[in-house]
């Protein structure tokens, strides 16, 4: 099968930078099972191409990022018209990592040899291949494969690789003489309830002062109010992010310091998926959908708040503290 995949469609109905975090490591298995294939990405975002600019310095070789289908292309019945899609480049395989049956019946459309969708559990698929229902966005890509490659995957094998200037940007901004903890504690978007108070954290994170260890905040320079209250409570706290060098500011340099951390602590949000692609023990504190979302590679501690029955803004420090300090 492999020797007949030469391009390759990916479509990730997902929205923010996480969502598009977590198909790296799919773009690596599709790169090493079907011997560097064109791959051919799109997500429906509102027209944010993250891997030609946020994420840039980690899109792989061989990835093209679609630009030109229309905005929410799949989510609406007036997509099923449009007959430029359904005369453009035919492509090997199509991936479709979303179970909207219109949706998939629009994507279908798109030229193909081979069709993968999650819908109706993988019964619109060409060739048909179904599953029993799998939520997380990487296993069930993995799983669809291994049924269509007839081969057992272990996903813990596709490791990303980020450039050694980031490598030695993260060297120069860690004193690798002293302790230091990772936190990433803002939501991508401010309406959804997902983190925890500040208070907490700054508590969690004075725990840890005192016990000789340096706080690091993976938090833009944007969020003044939220700075200013860390450094006045917290003086000993650490913005290595904030003096990096201007050209190295984006997600890979926070892969890099993250591997110089001792582990790193956050919430559900697109700093996480950055933290999951690092190799320290990370511990995530969502509020629900952690079986969705959560990194998938060893080292990954989850606490659910839906699991726990609790709301993540009730979260205190000790709490936090409990489930961290038997597992470091």
């Amino acid at each position: 099968m492999q020797e007949k995949i030469k391009n390759i469609l990916v479509i990730n109905a997902g929205g923010g930078i996480g969502d598009a975090l977590q198909f790296l490591k799919i773009f690596k298995l599709l790169d090493i099972e079907f011997n560097q294939p064109k791959i051919y990405y799109y997500g429906s975002d509102l027209n944010n191409f993250w891997f030609e600019t946020s994420l840039k310095s980690l899109k792989p070789y061989n990835v093209t990022t679609i630009k030109d289908y229309p905005l929410y292309y799949g989510f609406r019945l007036i997509h099923f018209f449009y007959k430029t899609i359904k005369n453009e480049r035919k492509y090997d395989l199509i991936i479709d990592n979303q179970s909207k049956i219109r949706n998939s019946l629009i994507y279908k459309q798109i030229p193909h040899k081979y069709f993968l969708t999650f819908a109706m559990r993988g019964l619109l698929s060409n060739p048909l291949i179904y599953l029993s229902k799998k939520t997380h966005t990487q296993t069930r890509v993995f799983m669809y494969l291994e049924k269509f490659l007839n081969k057992k995957i272990n996903f813990q094998n596709y490791n990303i690789e980020i450039n050694d200037i980031y490598e030695k940007e993260a060297k120069r901004l860690i004193d690798s003489t002293k302790k230091y903890i990772g936190f990433s504690i803002k939501a991508g978007h401010p309406t959804r309830s997902k983190e925890i108070q500040l208070v907490e954290i700054i508590k969690t994170a004075q725990y840890f002062v005192d016990k000789n260890y340096i706080p690091v905040f993976f938090i833009e320079e944007k969020n003044n109010q939220e700075i200013t209250e860390i450094k006045k409570h917290l003086p000993e706290a650490y913005f290595p992010e904030h003096i990096a060098k201007a050209e190295l500011k984006n997600p890979s340099l926070v892969i890099a310091l993250a591997n110089n951390m001792e582990f790193n602590i956050t919430i559900d949000n697109g700093v996480m998926h950055m933290l999951g692609l690092s190799s320290k023990k990370l511990f995530c504190f969502f509020y629900k959908n952690s079986k969705k979302f959560k990194p998938l590679r060893e080292n990954v501690f989850i606490y659910d708040c839906e699991d726990e029955n609790t709301n993540i803004k009730l979260l205190t420090s000790e709490k936090i503290i409990e489930f961290i300090i038997d597992k470091i």
